[in-house]
């Protein structure tokens, strides 16, 4: 009888002990799981078409958004930045090795970029930033719904509101030239949507199509003589090449509508622009959704809504240009270029 109650104490200890062990076991895989993850560093690749002061203020922004929300690089973030330096194929190259490389996350900054990546992969999110009109350069379908791995920030210029300035600023203008960029869709897009605007605005357009930075100053002279004003949309060799066009302007007495601050500051006269930080800030936000587990489906294609005034006061002295008092009162003055 003592021997029968020894041994059920016996089994009721070693039963308690491998509950306790198991629960043990359990908790400490929990603990192992939760601190794995805690600590992944999140890959994200970069792909850039060029080097030029709005598409930097849209990574800058990505980058900042992604560290106030907890993504820092060094820490649990690392983020492979490839500039493609203008070369559309060399975009294809870039995409095609954050694939190969497995990336958590791919952005795209410029359609060209965006365009490869969405060609590269069908698996890893994309976002793209600084796209004119991602339905026009293909990339998806329903911006409000996407349907793939693809969405982003468009940057698509208010072209309405950059001819109305335009007019504003020189009241008998009857020519607008626009100089543009032909391997690039979206600055053809520009082009169609100022053409469109143009009837109902009883001005011209004066269309200035180049494909390298070579043929900017004999495309200019041939036509420069015959515009009242010249209007630069968003376009990466435009943007890349802002001084030249700027000097050759300056040269014949031309006044510039630029899209952005970064064109004003580099010898364009007004735009009314985006904030391409904002943009890529709005792109980080996006960013941290997805890798928080959030549908990319459920994340719309976005684009800023406010633009800003900006004036180069300095180009606006060299061409003589009067500025409307009520238009200084609200725009943001720059001078010089930078």
């Amino acid at each position: 009888m003592v021997e029968k109650t020894h041994s059920t104490g016996l089994s009721k200890c070693l039963g308690l002990f491998s509950f306790l062990l198991i629960i043990t076991l359990f908790l400490s895989a929990c603990s192992s799981g939760s601190a794995n993850n805690s600590h992944k560093v999140i890959s994200i690749g970069i792909s850039q078409i060029a080097e030029h002061p709005a598409l930097d203020s849209a990574r800058a922004g990505f980058v900042d958004a992604l560290k106030e929300k907890g993504y820092e690089e060094g820490k649990n973030l690392k983020l492979d930045t490839q500039f493609a330096q203008g070369d559309i194929p060399l975009t294809t190259t870039i995409a095609q090795n954050f694939v190969s490389q497995k990336k958590d996350l791919i952005l795209a900054i410029s359609t060209a970029s965006a365009q490869s990546a969405h060609n590269s992969t069908k698996n890893i999110p994309i976002l793209f930033t600084a796209v004119t009109d991602p339905i026009y350069s293909g990339l998806l379908k329903n911006p409000d719904a996407p349907e793939g791995n693809v969405t982003g920030t468009s940057d698509l210029t208010p072209v309405a509101k950059q001819l109305k300035l335009g007019k504003a600023l020189f009241p008998n203008a009857s020519k607008v030239g626009i100089l543009y960029n032909t391997s690039e869709l979206n600055s053809q897009l520009q082009v169609d949507i100022a053409k469109e605007l143009a009837k109902e605005m009883d001005i011209e357009i004066i269309e200035i199509p180049v494909t390298n930075t070579s043929e900017f100053e004999p495309a200019l002279n041939a036509k420069i003589k015959n515009i009242d004003f010249l209007f630069l949309p968003s376009d990466n060799l435009i943007a890349s090449n802002m001084p030249i066009i700027a000097k050759i302007a300056m040269n014949n007495k031309i006044g510039i509508i630029g899209v952005d601050e970064p064109m004003i500051k580099n010898g364009a006269l007004a735009c009314e622009g985006l904030d391409y930080y904002k943009l890529g800030y709005q792109t980080g936000i996006m960013a941290v959704e997805i890798l928080e587990g959030k549908s990319i489906k459920d994340i719309p294609v976005s684009m800023l809504k406010e633009t800003e005034l900006i004036i180069n006061k300095d180009v606006a002295e060299e061409l003589g240009v009067n500025i409307p008092e009520e238009m200084l009162k609200k725009a943001v003055l720059v001078k010089g270029a930078e």
